[in-house]
């Protein structure tokens, strides 16, 4: 962001990104005074926040901003960004929610670009302290078994405001205390348990699809050579392998390179998809849909029949 500058460029920088400005500019100031405040001792922290004419509780909840958001890579941190409001309170008062908490309420459209910091604040209650928007009645008459009856699903194309989402609870909870119903939030953590639940049904889908497509009839006829070489005694070994040893063998012991796309380029999309499906590390994910996206524009009919697995298994 801001490197080692004299003050003059970095007063310079916090002229250029104003944080009465759009989110772009006010989380760009906030990651620079966040970087600054690391470098510069305390006394010389405050030279340089009086010469920015930003008072010192406005400058405190940048620096906030700054090193929440610090906190993301490059990818996470534009998913964010394109999805927040135009206002530094607003903005902060998010910043009270966890990392993951943050970087799921914008993917899922929970935060927008219209996002009032009432509302803001409503949401952040909603999401750290569900307990919170439960009445003392409703705990005691929960407290023992309850079940779950109904869910709400917001289909990713419809857009609601931070205002709206509040209208809705409201209305909801009205709704609820007539039947003697209790409504509770999903928060950020059910969100991404559902994530971890809808990967290993397509991480099962995947590994259906192969154990189908390579039979241990097949795999009995590669070369017995090869598969003491990839250290392979069954077609499971090889489906578990790692994707550059799964795609090696297949190369090497059916069809050869040139024929690969031809012979296993179904194998090969379906390989991927499962190692992107079962993977913890989201980095290796991304880095895993990105490789699947590269060959799917260039072998088109791959894509078709992905789709079509994804169509027919009933999952996305």
């Amino acid at each position: 962001m801001v490197a080692e500058n004299s003050l003059e460029t970095l007063l310079q920088f916090v002229e250029d990104h104003p944080y009465t400005g759009n989110a772009e500019q006010i989380i760009t100031l906030s990651q620079g005074i966040s970087e600054t405040s690391k470098r510069l001792p305390p006394s010389a922290l405050a030279v340089f926040r009086d010469k920015t004419g930003i008072n010192a509780k406005v400058f405190s909840k940048l620096k906030v901003i700054g090193e929440k958001i610090s906190l993301f890579n490059e990818k996470e941190r534009r998913d964010i960004v394109k999805n927040l409001p135009s206002s530094y309170g607003t903005i902060h008062a998010l910043c009270a929610l966890k990392p993951e908490e943050l970087l799921m309420a914008a993917k899922s459209g929970l935060i927008t670009p219209s996002l009032s910091i009432r509302a803001a604040n409503a949401y952040v209650k909603q999401a750290r302290f569900p307990q919170l928007t439960t009445t003392e009645e409703a705990k005691e008459r929960i407290e023992g078994k309850a079940e779950q009856i109904f869910s709400i699903m917001r289909a990713i194309d419809t857009v609601l405001s931070g205002e709206e989402l509040v209208a809705v609870e409201k209305e909801l909870r009205a709704i609820c205390r007539e039947y003697g119903l209790d409504l509770r939030n999903a928060d950020c953590a059910s969100l991404l348990t559902l994530k971890k639940q809808a990967r290993a049904k397509a991480e099962q889908v995947w590994r259906g699809v192969l154990e189908q497509r390579l039979t241990e009839q097949w795999f009995e006829k590669t070369p017995e050579k090869l598969r003491k070489q990839f250290k392979l005694t069954s077609v499971t070994d090889l489906i578990n392998a790692p994707l550059r040893s799964f795609t090696g063998f297949l190369q090497r012991g059916d069809g050869g390179k040139a024929n690969f796309w031809k012979q296993h380029g179904e194998n090969y999309v379906a390989k991927v998809q499962l190692e992107k499906e079962k993977t913890e590390d989201s980095a290796q994910r991304y880095n895993l849909k990105r490789r699947l996206e590269e060959v799917l524009k260039e072998q088109q009919e791959l894509s078709i029949w992905k789709n079509n697995i994804i169509k027919e298994r009933g999952f996305s």
